[in-house]
């Protein structure tokens, strides 16, 4: 297994990529997780499994997460343990006809369950012709009290991994870049002005570059590029400073598309985005096709991506509070406008609706979908991710002055200390009681705090039944 890390913009994922095109004759995979957004448990995966499923015209049934094929023991644990050993057994297959490459790009951001999934394969798979890749910011090694910490402290004690890590450019390589991107060799004046502003880093140097040429601060003489006499190559804003004002110089409905794209995420829809933006659909055409131009957006297969995390967290940052709540509160009723009456309905958008409600000026919407999101993650034995969408919950309904949290804070405190923990051997089936007991709890309240009492004696009802002596499912 191979990780490599380094800062933002430093060329990760790039290197990562080459590395895959560079794999002749193996089957390779691609999945990400995604900062600051709601995502499915095992969500890395899932993308991964799916395109490679997809790439080889195979149903997508065939995904071992999406369409896990429970034991029907009723043991959480063992069920649990049985859906990791099920991607296991799926790579294995991938890898018969050729070795199999899996990327999984900004790990990191990874949900606590893809992590777990993520150690199990590097265990299980050190025998097997199956590489696994991945990408993670080095600040994020920080803190080794993170679920992330911790598997990067398991990977090195166990001696499963390698570790690359990318440094900043040397001032002569900032010069190649800074002459790939202008057309010409440079002079040195300007390879060392822009290498003391940016420090080597890739990503801002071509910033830079692009920047000093819209600017009109730099000229060819002679088929050298040199600064101008009276140029000032200072950036007091930094690199999200330059992002900012590049997205501006294309124009205000470039400017009001990409504000409101940054709000869904990383990658988004045209049908979600066109209700947010609030531009006529040619006029958002347009901003798009130019933000395509201009290397701030590529296209997927099926949605538009910002080419660069740290462009659309530039965006996001420079939105105000007020304003920032107000998109995110359009962008959760988009979701529910364009996918409500589709095949699956609202069910793969789930955790996006739960995130974006829960960051809006209509919080009291997000209730609903944090319980399900839990639901959903215990459905697929994600109990950390479950847990953690429980807590949210219920601080929401103490902000909301629900009544009974306290007690239900009670309950899940019980939850957490016995859910499992990340690279932990499977836990005794007692400790699934007190998370069912954190669920039922969380249910209950919520029902009542909504005037749903019906519902909640229901809830009640089937709790008392997943309580009862030897019950080792949610009911």
């Amino acid at each position: 297994m191979l990780l490599i890390t380094g800062e933002s913009g430093v060329g990760k994922t790039r290197l990562a990529f080459e590395a895959l095109r560079a794999a002749t004759g193996m089957t390779t995979l691609l999945g990400a997780a995604y900062e600051q957004e709601g995502q499915s448990p095992y969500q890395p995966f899932i993308e991964a499994f799916d395109r490679a499923l997809a790439e080889q015209r195979r149903p997508l049934d065939e995904n071992p997460i999406t369409h896990f094929k429970r034991l029907g023991s009723g043991d959480l644990e063992q069920e649990h343990w049985a859906l990791f050993n099920a991607v296991a057994t799926f790579l294995s297959g991938l890898s018969q006809p050729a070795p199999v490459a899996l990327l999984i790009d900004d790990l990191h951001a990874a949900d606590e369950a893809s992590l777990r999934l993520f150690h199990y394969l590097a265990r299980q798979m050190r025998s097997a012709p199956v590489a696994l890749l991945a990408t993670y910011r080095l600040d994020a090694a920080a803190d080794v009290t993170t679920p992330f910490g911790a598997l990067l402290n398991a990977l090195y004690r166990e001696r499963l991994s390698e570790t690359l890590t990318l440094t900043p450019l040397p001032e002569d390589v900032v010069a190649r870049i800074l002459a790939q991107a202008l057309g010409g060799d440079v002079t040195p004046e300007l390879a060392q002005a822009v290498f003391e502003i940016t420090e080597g880093n890739p990503f801002f140097v071509k910033e830079i570059a692009h920047t000093l040429l819209k600017r009109g601060q730099v000229e060819e003489h002679a088929g050298v590029w040199r600064l101008k006499p009276d140029a000032d190559v200072h950036v007091s804003s930094g690199l999200s400073g330059l992002l900012r004002e590049r997205v501006k110089r294309l124009g205000p409905q470039v400017e009001t598309a990409l504000m409101a794209a940054a709000v869904l995420g990383r990658e988004f829809s045209f049908d979600v985005l066109r209700r947010v933006a609030a531009l006529p659909d040619g006029a958002l055409l347009d901003a798009l096709d130019a933000a395509l131009a201009g290397y701030l957006l590529e296209e997927t297969e099926n949605h538009y991506r910002f080419h660069h995390a740290l462009t659309r967290q530039a965006l996001y940052s420079a939105l105000s509070r007020v304003r920032r709540a107000h998109l995110h509160a359009r962008a959760a009723e988009a979701i529910e406008a364009a996918y409500t009456l589709r095949p699956g309905g609202l069910t793969p958008h789930i955790e996006a609706l739960a995130y974006h409600y829960d960051l809006s000026d209509r919080r009291d919407r997000a209730l609903d979908y944090l319980i399900q999101a839990g639901e959903k993650a215990a459905s697929v034995y994600a109990f950390e991710v479950a847990v953690s969408y429980f807590e949210r919950a219920l601080a929401l309904m103490d902000a909301l002055g629900l009544a009974d949290t306290p007690r239900a804070v009670a309950y899940f405190e019980q939850a957490l200390a016995r859910a499992p923990r990340p690279h932990a051997p499977a836990q005794r089936r007692g400790d699934c009681a007190h998370y069912r007991r954190g669920y039922c709890r969380c249910r209950g309240t919520s029902a009542r705090g909504a005037g749903r009492s019906g519902r909640a004696r229901g809830h009640r009802r089937v709790c008392g039944r997943a309580l009862q002596p030897g019950a080792t499912t949610l009911a």
